[in-house]
């Protein structure tokens, strides 16, 4: 069976963790889908990311206890950002003004060659050539062809 790549942004974690969020069941539906074979990514900078926003919305705890389990996830591999993805966030962050976390992670999934995007952002993902953002496991499935 196929495996294919996909980036989970914080949002998707966020909603992933935690199940008070508006999109927890779909990000759930995704990430933990038996229908496809995906390989789970995300990177450094949205472990932290997902850290200070669960710590926000729900409490310290919790936030550890997630942020903890996810570094330490065999599914989910965690790719570490460099200076070359510095320095090309921002060449994209140039063209598509965004937040500097996000303009980095299409820098991560650029040199990755990773399209697939779980993200709950709408506004700047989808300007970014090369980035195709999902937000739902049938959305996942039209985009890859498997329906």
């Amino acid at each position: 069976m196929k495996k294919y790549d996909i980036f989970l942004d914080a949002s998707a974690l966020v909603a992933y963790f935690n199940i008070e969020d508006e999109f927890h069941k779909v990000a759930t539906e995704i990430i933990d889908t038996e229908q496809i074979n995906l390989n789970l990514y995300t990177c450094d900078v949205t472990v932290l990311e997902l850290q200070y926003v669960l710590w926000k919305k729900t409490d310290l705890p919790t936030a550890i206890d997630k942020t903890l389990g996810l570094v330490e996830a065999k599914d989910v591999t965690v790719l570490v950002s460099d200076i070359d993805d510095i320095l090309s966030e921002l060449e994209i962050f140039k063209l598509h003004p965004m937040p500097s976390f996000d303009a980095l992670i299409c820098s991560i999934m650029s040199r990755q060659g990773i399209e697939l995007l779980v993200s709950f952002d709408r506004e700047h993902f989808d300007a970014v050539n090369g980035i195709v953002r999902v937000e739902s496991l049938k959305e996942l499935k039209v985009k890859i062809g498997k329906k």
